[in-house]
């Protein structure tokens, strides 16, 4: 049984620099540090805080001489936030741009599912399906009471939600990709 963790493969772009976890769902951030051109006082190496040795017990920080510093998100960010308040705001925000940018999920949901990733992918398109649901509920409220419409217009909006509905379903079952 081949079992990845839900991050595994994941990508953030942190300064237009992407950062791709590896099957442990973990990122490298000695790579990171050294890409990004941290300061030399803000490597992995020198983070020997209370709380990276907690996270270090937890499973989520392994560090190696040499190989560097393997991160889970929830380390990732506290890294981040040792390194500075504003490379904190930066890496969290990499992470919620997904959440963010439907159509950057999309470009990542289709690039997951075609490394491979057919359940993370899945997770994300069903995420984005229910943003867009929800999205459309809320504007409908901001809008207030509509005007009655016609039967050709419930027809119309039904077709395109069945059509929504069924390129959906196509892509999840891959035909799109």
């Amino acid at each position: 049984m081949d079992i990845t963790h839900k991050h595994a493969g994941h990508l953030i772009v942190i300064e237009d620099q992407p950062f791709k976890a590896n099957d442990s769902g973990m990122w490298d951030l000695t790579d990171i540090w050294r890409i990004l051109k941290l300061p030399k006082g803000k490597s992995p190496a020198q983070w020997r805080t209370n709380q990276s040795k907690r996270l270090e017990a937890m499973q989520n920080l392994h560090s190696s001489n040499g190989s560097g510093s393997w991160a889970t998100k929830r380390a990732t960010l506290a890294y981040a936030a040792w390194v500075s308040e504003e490379f904190e705001t930066m890496v969290y925000d990499a992470f919620e741009a997904i959440l963010e940018m439907p159509e950057i999920a999309q470009l990542v949901a289709i690039k997951m599912q075609s490394l491979g990733k057919h359940h993370s992918a899945e997770i994300l398109q069903r995420q984005l399906t229910e943003n867009q649901e929800r999205n459309v509920i809320l504007r409908g409220l901001r809008k207030g009471p509509q005007k009655p419409r016609s039967a050709e217009q419930k027809e119309r909006e039904r077709l395109a939600r069945m059509a929504y509905r069924n390129e959906s379903r196509a892509r999840k079952q891959g035909d799109h990709i």
